[in-house]
Order: C-alpha cells, then structure tokens, then sequence
C-alpha cells in the first residue's frame, strides 16, 4: 500500500482521480483530492473533464446497447 501524504501534489491527483475510476478511494484519498482541488484550478478543471467524460461513455452506453424487441444487425 502507498503511503499518501496528507496533500498530495499534482502527479498524485491526477493518479487518484485516475484510480478512481477503476476503484473507490479511501477517505483520506478522497478528502486529499478535494483538498487538492480546492487549491488548483488545473487538476479541479482536470477532474471535471474526468467527470464529463464518465458521464458521456454511460450515455453512449446506453445508447449503442441494442434494445429488447429490436432486430440486431
């Protein structure tokens, strides 16, 4: 396990907003993000994109996945 300082710099942002993807940070990973985010408006903006971009691969998902009743291709 990596140790995580309390305020963690960019690199390390980014990774966690990264590895949050993929998994649920810990509280003290979350809390060291928002903290971090409320300092820097380039990894907060960073973590927005992040966000959007979730958001639009759920909405494509959902959209290229085909429906019941429908003929397939």
């Amino acid at each position: 396990m990596r140790k995580m300082p309390l305020l963690p710099d960019c690199k390390e942002t980014t990774r966690l907003v990264l590895e949050g993807e993929d998994r649920q940070l810990r509280l003290l990973e979350r809390a060291g993000v928002r903290l971090h985010w409320r300092m820097c408006a380039g990894c907060a903006r960073f973590g927005r994109q992040v966000e959007l971009m979730r958001e639009a691969m759920g909405s494509w998902r959902r959209h290229a996945e085909p429906r019941e009743n429908e003929p397939g291709e």
